[in-house]
Order: structure tokens, then sequence, then C-alpha cells
């Protein structure tokens, strides 16, 4: 018996470490996608199917495995979907490929029971310790009503040893699944860390360098069009002057919560450096970012900036586009750097538009 209960456990944490490796070779978006969904739910299906193959015997004319596992599993990690079909797969077993009879239709009510029983109760967002422990006992006790319906005497020793084992067997397994979605977020928060501007949040350079790769490739692909402004703050030097850097950083603060409130969230908006500011502003050609950086270059004008001390002061801004593909992906840098430099030879509060 301890052999094959090993066997059942190996298998069961196997196939979630494996899981989670395939999964972490996805993007994010490719995570959530339905096709994924519905990988999941049959590989959970299949690992439920293996578990019972592998069974373990816990008397002379029971059997056991930990089949309600991946039901669970599959339900936590994609919803009814992935359930449904991991489900199905297991009855399917269950019914037409194990020992077909009452007996084995009887049994298999318990996989839609603990189905339901997940799409109820298992949230991963929500699933605590104690609510785990509700998800295991409730389906602890369809067990129970399934072997007092199976067996003319209730097998009173055997469920007193497997129902243990199962809630060990879940224990172990959810804690395997909240490790890994806690290591996954702590990654996750690392590199979105390691790719924004310490003291605004925005994109730093070297993340807005690869939004920028991508953004041409995907104009390229699909032949839409986008433009890359440059802002800088006009006599920022002066606020770090007169009122002191931790002016100036409250000043970079606000000038990037005005540029969220303008900007859409499909734009990428990174801090080049010092009072520098960089955007790719989305589907955007020549005509379309005059009207939107206008409309940047008079929120800014007409915001009020608060100083660390309580003091007020109003800052204005000059800005110049290049859009792609009016102009080559090689010079847009260049060709907006130099319209942000006319815009200031103008006497700046403006915007140049390439």
């Amino acid at each position: 018996m301890l052999q094959s209960l090993l066997n059942n456990l190996t298998l069961l944490t196997t196939g979630i470490l494996l899981g989670h490796i395939l999964k972490s070779a996805l993007t994010e978006r490719l995570q959530k996608a339905l096709g994924t969904r519905l990988a999941l739910g049959i590989a959970s299906g299949l690992l439920g199917v293996l578990l019972m193959h592998y069974h373990f015997q816990i008397s002379r004319h029971i059997v056991v495995d930990f089949r309600q596992l991946p039901i669970l599993i599959s339900v936590y990690l994609g919803g009814g979907i992935s359930g449904a079909i991991t489900t199905l797969l297991i009855m399917i077993y269950r019914l037409f490929l194990h020992e077909f009879g009452t007996h084995a239709v009887i049994a298999a009510l318990n996989s839609p029971v603990t189905f339901l029983i997940g799409v109820l109760f298992l949230r991963q967002e929500k699933t605590t310790m104690p609510r785990l422990f509700l998800v295991l006992g409730l389906s602890s006790v369809s067990m129970v009503v399934i072997a007092w319906i199976l067996y003319d005497g209730f097998p009173y020793l055997e469920m007193g040893l497997y129902l243990p084992l199962f809630f060990i067997a879940g224990v172990i397994a959810f804690s395997i699944l909240h490790y890994l979605r806690n290591k996954d977020d702590s990654i996750r928060k690392m590199r979105e860390a390691a790719n924004r501007d310490f003291l605004t949040s925005l994109y730093n350079s070297r993340a807005f360098a690869k939004k920028m790769e991508q953004k041409i490739a995907a104009a390229q692909r699909d032949n839409i069009p986008f433009t890359l402004l440059i802002i800088d703050i006009d006599y920022f030097k002066r606020v770090n002057d007169q009122y002191g850097h931790l002016a100036g950083d409250a000043v970079l603060l606000q000038i990037a919560d005005v540029m969220r409130e303008t900007f859409s969230q499909r734009d990428h908006i990174a801090r080049k450096g010092g009072e520098e500011f960089v955007i790719l502003v989305d589907r955007c050609d020549a005509d379309q970012i005059k009207v939107i950086a206008e409309r940047l270059r008079r929120n800014v004008e007409n915001h009020l900036f608060v100083l660390p001390d309580g003091g007020k002061l109003k800052l204005t801004i000059s800005g110049g586009s290049a859009t792609y593909p009016n102009v080559d992906e090689v010079e847009l840098f260049l060709r907006a750097d130099q319209a942000l430099y006319r815009a200031k030879e103008a006497g700046r509060n403006r915007v140049y538009v390439t």
C-alpha cells in the first residue's frame, strides 16, 4: 500500500510541477486564453486517469486514489471550463474504460459533485486555508455518501484511513500551487520594478526601447501608424535651484500623473531622464498627434503644481513628435528631438510636429 500511495502522491505533485513549467513558458496573455484553459482541463483529466490507474489498496476489497484533486486543481487554475473537461474525462474513464457497471456509475457520480464543490468555493484570490479545508471536507462527505451506497457494510476502517490521506494530499497539492503562485507574483513584481522609473513608476529607458521595437514590428506587420512624442519640462532647473530637489521630484510625480490622465492605456509613457519624457502614441498619425499633444500641453499649463512646503506654481512643457511610417524608424528619435529643439527655440510652451 505504501508504495502505491507514494506513487499516487508522486504523480500528483509531478503533474502540478510539470504543468507549471509549461505554463511559465507562455506569455501572460496566452495563459489566460481559452485554448490554454481547454488544454489545462485535458491535462488535468489525464492526470486524474493516471491516478486511477495507479491506485492504492487500503484493504483486500477496496482500492482508492486521489482523482478528485485534479478536478479541484483544474477549477482553481482554469475555472469552470477547465474543471468540466477534467470531470468529463475522469467520468469517461471510470464508466467505460474501467470495469463498467452499477458500481462504476455510482462511483463516477463523485466527480461531478467534486466539480460543483470546486466551482462554488474555489477562487484563486480567495482560497484561504479555512476555505480549502471546507472544500476538502465537502469532498470527503461526498465520498462517504458514495461509499455508504456502494458497500453493504460501511467501511469505517478504510474510510478512516483514506480520508486523512486525502486531506494531507490536498493540503500538499494546494500548498505547492500557493507557493508557485507567490513565486510567480514575486518574479513578476521584480521584472516590473526593473522596467519602471524609480520615482514616477513610468517605464524607464530600457523598457521603452523594448516597447519601441515591439511597436515598430507591429506597425510594419499591420500597417498601423504610431507617433513618438518627446516632452521636456520648461525651465525645470529653476524649480530645483529655487525650491530644492524635493520640489523637483514632486513636480515630476505630478507631471507623470497628468500624462497618465491624458493618454490611453495602450500608449506607452516613459521617463527618459531628468525632466524629459517620451511617449509612444498608438494608432496615431501626424494629424492626430497635433490634437493629442496640444491637449497634453494645455493640461500641464492648467495644472497647479503643489510643492512639499505647500507652495504652488505653474509650469509649461515643450514637445516634438515624429510619426511612423512618415518618418523612417531609424530617424524617429532624431526627428522628434529636432522638433523639440525647434519648439524650445521658438519660445517654449508649444509642440512641433514632424
